[in-house]
């Protein structure tokens, strides 16, 4: 039993390591953009959620041990509007009181040739959680302002179906005045040592 278990802690030495600090990026907040956008009555309505914090390990070459755990807080959600900002954070849509986050974790990360990936994984809203795809692209270059350092730009863009996570309540969980796909675009810098 215990040549067991000196086997199995030999391994688990020996095995690299999944993903420690030096393989996770920080994210640039003065950059980063979360913005959304939807058709209201032939109009384009859009906003962003300024305040979201993520833990991203993403190494193209290990794709098998990336992580990806974006946390939005929907309370701060904006369309720069005062009506649809409250109307956005109210029981019928975002219902930030109860629901104070929204969420995606990557389960899969694949290349889809050259700087394109997609991130699959489960995105959760008013604790609806449905499987998501996140297309993106990738670039990363040596850091200018930080040497020894890695600079990374991610770009994605998902649509989804609002209603699919309850976003429309009662009279508004009809598609005649706004409609059911919402478009979420995701803009990202970050950096972390080479």
């Amino acid at each position: 039993m215990m040549r067991a278990w000196l086997l199995l802690a030999a391994l688990l030495m020996a095995r690299p390591a999944l993903a420690g600090p030096q393989d996770a990026w920080t994210v640039d907040t003065r950059a980063p953009s979360l913005t959304f956008s939807v058709t209201q009555v032939g109009s384009i309505v859009s906003g962003r959620f300024p305040t979201w914090t993520g833990e991203i390990v993403l190494d193209p070459s290990a794709l098998a041990s990336a992580r990806i755990d974006i946390k939005i807080d929907t309370r701060a959600v904006t369309a720069n509007n005062t009506d649809v900002d409250s109307l956005l954070k109210g029981p019928n849509f975002l219902g930030v009181q109860k629901f104070p986050e929204a969420r995606f974790v990557a389960t899969s990360i694949v290349s889809k040739g050259g700087d394109r990936y997609e991130a699959q994984g489960k995105l959760t809203i008013r604790d609806v959680t449905r499987d998501a795809v996140l297309p993106f692209t990738l670039t990363i270059v040596d850091d200018p302002s930080k040497p020894g350092a890695l600079r990374a730009t991610a770009k994605g863009r998902i649509v989804l179906k609002r209603l699919d996570y309850g976003v429309g309540q009662n009279e508004w969980a009809s598609t005649g005045q706004i409609a059911n796909e919402v478009t979420v675009d995701l803009n990202i810098a970050a950096s972390r040592p080479r």
